[in-house]
């Protein structure tokens, strides 16, 4: 589950009810297995996390059940339109080309709904996924989808920013949404930061990423506790909660950045 901070002018403001978390489904967290609470608790003790949920169709295979979803009586604010498409996730989610994507996503972008669409999300940002994608879908970037998703992970923030205004110079015009960020994401990425190092990097780098004036939303990877290493909890961590749902010093350090 990832944790998100809007831009409003030049300040990030709380969360609240105006942003929330980008769950890997097209339902409610609350109806989701891999929603992570203590045995006898429910989500509906923290129903905002409903409510301000940004819901995604994973893959070709959820097209029809989000189709549904989009023309249904309650229309979902946003849909982000699939989940890294040119990687697979150890196997569990299909590599789909940016002609297929394009066929497979087109009942979508062609329903009757007030749902405003998000770019699918590249694991590999500034590649040519997007704009192929552009060109077979028939321009659908700027006209059925306005907002142009980002996975971001490097230890660099200069190479961050670097890669942020790339893709903005790519889709000049288009609001950005970085619908995942961290400074790693997986151990071969070499990231050896200690705790006070993840949260130097981030209240370094997520001013300068409002400073751009063009991504609305950033959502930071990953809300619920876990490791990269799971031998050495305390290399690279980027959760925002401990085991027990307490704060983390990196998740207290988020949120003063809204204050």
């Amino acid at each position: 589950m990832l944790a998100g901070l809007v831009r409003h002018g030049p300040v990030l403001r709380p969360i609240e009810s105006t942003i929330g978390v980008v769950g890997f489904t097209d339902k409610s967290i609350s109806q989701t297995a891999t929603y992570d609470l203590p045995s006898g608790d429910s989500a509906a003790i923290i129903p905002d996390l409903d409510t301000e949920q940004i819901q995604i169709c994973m893959d070709p295979r959820y097209v029809e059940d989000s189709l549904s979803m989009i023309t249904s009586a309650a229309q979902p604010h946003y849909l982000e339109l699939f989940n890294e498409p040119d990687f697979s996730y150890m196997g569990f989610t299909p590599l789909t080309s940016p002609q297929d994507a394009a066929t497979a996503l087109q009942p979508i972008l062609a329903a009757n709904t007030t749902t405003q669409f998000i770019s699918p999300a590249v694991a590999f940002t500034n590649s040519d996924w997007l704009t192929q994608f552009q060109a077979a879908c028939g321009n659908c970037i700027g006209q059925q989808i306005n907002i142009v998703a980002a996975h971001i992970y490097n230890t660099s923030p200069d190479t961050v920013i670097s890669m942020i205004e790339q893709l903005h110079s790519t889709w000049p015009g288009q609001r950005i949404w970085i619908t995942e960020l961290a400074p790693s994401s997986d151990p071969s990425q070499g990231c050896t930061f200690g705790d006070q190092d993840v949260i130097n990097w981030m209240q370094t780098l997520i001013p300068q990423i409002v400073n751009l004036g063009y991504v609305d939303r950033i959502f930071w990877n990953h809300g619920e506790s876990n490791s990269l290493y799971p031998g050495n909890p305390g290399m690279c961590n980027p959760s925002l909660t401990n085991d027990d749902g307490s704060a983390t010093p990196l998740l207290q350090a988020y949120g003063a950045m809204c204050n």
